[in-house]
């Protein structure tokens, strides 16, 4: 495997200091653990970022997060080629330093910037990049089947409890308290 030429460091966030070597051609940032880089903080999203190495250098692209991304401070809207020491912030709390390993690393992306000219369009990274498991379109949900085998069990137990109860309930009658229980049947002639 060939060293990396680049690595993103965190600077705020969970676990300050961690390095993440940027190896790949595609990258994806998020919290989710499924993720190239994965940055455990509730305001990320889980598929938050995505990295795509280019001619011209890494290129950083918002996957539409919740909480959004910035680089240097200004709102990420469209993707963006890097420069060592760029600042990257995601959600609310994490800051990651965009580093190169080497200055002949450094100096690859600043020439292939200059030759290559702005970031590359997004149409282009869209080519080169496969689309994030996020993105595939949510499986309906229906709703839970209404009735059913369940719901007749759970009502038969509900009426042997009240039977229960009742019998419980007439036999201390009987035996404790005879005349308030058979008083309505002699009210009415019933003799016992």
């Amino acid at each position: 495997m060939a060293e990396a030429a680049f690595r993103l460091i965190v600077k705020t966030g969970p676990n300050p200091g961690t390095a993440f070597d940027l190896t790949k051609e595609v990258t994806l940032v998020g919290r989710d653990v499924t993720n190239d880089i994965t940055v455990g903080d509730a305001e990320l999203s889980r598929q938050h970022a995505r990295l795509t190495r280019t001619p011209g250098g890494y290129v950083i692209e918002d996957l539409g997060s919740t909480n959004g991304s910035t680089v240097n401070g200004e709102r990420l809207v469209a993707p963006r080629v890097l420069s060592p020491g760029d600042l990257l912030g995601m959600g609310q709390n994490v800051t990651l330093s965009f580093e190169a390993t080497s200055p002949e690393a450094a100096r690859t992306v600043m020439a292939g910037a200059v030759r290559h000219g702005a970031a590359p369009s997004p149409e282009a990274i869209q080519a080169r990049t496969p689309q994030p498991a996020a993105a595939a379109a949510p499986l309906p949900i229906e709703p839970a089947p209404r009735g059913g085998a369940r719901r007749w069990v759970l009502a038969g137990a509900g009426c042997l409890v009240l039977v229960g109860i009742c019998a419980v309930t007439l036999f201390i009658m009987d035996t404790y308290f005879p005349d308030i229980l058979y008083a309505p049947f002699r009210m009415l002639g019933f003799s016992g």
